[in-house]
């Protein structure tokens, strides 16, 4: 029994790690969208990812050519532009203009907001920064998400967390950076790059319209969608689409997943979405 209560709390703790899952309205049972993604290889031998939005909305773009930088480098950028952690060897830009102050949480943190007990990698840490109010989401048991109801063990488990339907949950337009020591992921079989990204993905395979990943590359990207019906925002019927995109990167030392979470039907300004392009275009790994 003992073994079986970890597994599932095992579970639990995954669904949390970066906020892409919500226990109401998971992506559990989504179809596999067909929406075209276009793949580039430009000039200067680096390699540039476009990864389009589902509904044909903003584009993203990741330069996978510059994201390694000197420890020299980082120590010398500006402290008041730049947020840079020598030790967990990352640099992100700190908040831009309308975005909340970053905060800095942990797994365990992340989970208790969502009622979850954390059981593993719990110390590991969370960076987080977001734009504005949420947007909050009404859903019921007849909520779809990609077409399809969610599955009876989802709904089942929502209750217990938030008791019965209709349930309300905050959408951000968000940047979140998980890092994760090797040493403490392999609690959880991970022991190479491939390992975390099925880990992060495996509740979402159904959503994923994208993976881009070279052999023995240090960085990967997904990108995936979910399209809710059957849900009600600011107590009016709506359909809504959320896009995800996951830049995961690695070192000798740690695992890295960079999240953007972009709602188009959210109503902000577009400069929110040249935010978070600015973001991912100046995150570096430091080697």
């Amino acid at each position: 029994m003992a073994k079986e209560h970890k597994s599932t709390g095992l579970q639990t703790a995954v669904i949390g790690l970066v906020g892409i899952i919500l226990t109401a309205c998971g992506g559990i049972g989504g179809a596999l969208l067909t929406s075209a993604v276009a793949i580039y290889q430009v000039q200067r031998q680096n390699q540039q990812v476009a990864l389009p939005a589902s509904q044909g909305g903003e584009t993203l773009n990741v330069d996978l050519g510059s994201i390694f930088i000197t420890r020299q480098k980082s120590a010398a950028l500006d402290p008041a532009t730049y947020y840079v952690d020598l030790d967990k060897a990352f640099v992100i830009h700190r908040p831009l203009s309308g975005w909340d102050d970053m905060q800095e949480i942990t797994v365990k943190d992340q989970l208790a907001e969502d009622h979850v007990t954390c059981l593993v990698v719990c110390d590991q840490p969370v960076f987080r920064i977001r734009y504005g109010q949420p947007m909050e989401i009404e859903s019921d048991r007849q909520t779809t998400v990609n077409g399809h109801l969610i599955p009876d063990g989802v709904l089942n488990a929502s209750e217990k967390l938030y008791g019965p339907p209709p349930w309300k949950l905050p959408y951000y337009s968000q940047v979140i950076l998980n890092v994760f020591g090797k040493n403490e992921v392999q609690k959880l079989g991970i022991h190479s790059l491939p390992d975390m990204i099925l880990l992060m993905t495996r509740y979402s395979a159904g959503r994923i319209n994208n993976v881009v990943a070279r052999a023995e590359s240090h960085f990967s990207i997904v990108q995936l969608s979910s399209s809710f019906e059957g849900i009600r925002v600011a107590g009016v019927p709506a359909s809504i689409t959320i896009d995800n995109w996951f830049l995961f990167a690695e070192t000798d030392k740690a695992y890295y997943t960079v999240e953007i979470r972009y709602t188009p039907q959210s109503g902000q300004p577009l400069q929110v979405w040249d935010d978070m392009q600015l973001y991912i275009d100046q995150f570096r790994v430091i080697q």
